[in-house]
């Protein structure tokens, strides 16, 4: 998986973190120990793109800091568990950091945005963070495997690293976009928040199908069935028009 994003080799690492060192280092709940030790196999960090591996000058102002982005690996027992785990690594980790998460040949990439703690500069607020789906490396997958050779950094034309981390946000969330859409469809600067924006629309739209749905179960009065279940076909009909908008 790795192999995709084509880090430059001088910024390539390999470097394991122990589960010992990283409960000792890590602030982690009583539950988070138990995850760690049960549901995670292993720990490493792969990639470290800064100044000095990259040519990339750092990034840096009252609310963030990019001197460097850390790809690092983590491989996992349990795919439900994938995004509990995401979680409890990406807040160890102080700096910007892509985490792919790996089970049994499948893959996924967790990322999120680190604001500087106003209240303590050496520690990071972590905005909402995104994981892509799990998926497999192999021709089965034809939008994945498009997605993959998205990745390359060397093709990103970025003036920071914050420039470049943006952009792979970016091309990340392609994945998402184009299963959606049922075709890949190539990351676009200037579309990207609009992907966003719709893929916000489509989530709102299938929690309030959720909620109707279970009302509809709920409900006893025959007309009150009615009502509800025409609300659904609307629904869902303007969830395919949404679909519709990041063709």
């Amino acid at each position: 998986m790795i192999d995709y994003l084509n880090i430059p080799t001088i910024a390539l690492i390999n470097t394991p973190i122990s589960k010992k060192l990283f409960a000792d280092k890590a602030p982690l709940s009583a539950a988070e120990k138990r995850m760690l030790r049960e549901d995670v196999e292993s720990i490493a960090m792969k990639g470290l793109l800064q100044t000095r591996t990259i040519g990339l000058p750092s990034y840096s102002d009252d609310e963030y800091l990019y001197d460097q982005i850390i790809v690092s690996e983590v491989r996992i027992k349990s795919l439900s568990k994938a995004s509990a785990i995401a979680t409890m690594i990406q807040r160890a980790f102080p700096v910007p950091m892509f985490l792919i998460l790996s089970h049994d040949n499948q893959y996924s990439i967790n990322w999120c945005v680190k604001r500087i703690n106003q209240a303590d500069r050496s520690k990071r607020v972590m905005e909402e963070q995104q994981i892509t789906r799990f998926f497999a490396i192999d021709d089965r997958d034809i939008i994945a495997r498009s997605w993959l050779h998205s990745l390359d950094i060397t093709k990103l034309q970025c003036p920071t690293l914050k420039d470049m981390f943006d952009e792979l946000c970016g091309r990340l969330i392609m994945l998402t976009v184009s299963d959606e859409a049922e075709v890949f469809i190539e990351a676009n600067a200037y579309k990207v928040e609009q992907f966003r924006a719709v893929l916000k629309e489509l989530a709102d739209n299938r929690e309030e199908q959720k909620k109707v749905s279970a009302k509809i179960k709920a409900e006893t009065q025959f007309n009150a069935q009615l009502k509800l279940s025409s609300k659904l076909k609307t629904l869902q009909f303007e969830e395919k028009r949404i679909k519709e908008k990041l063709k």
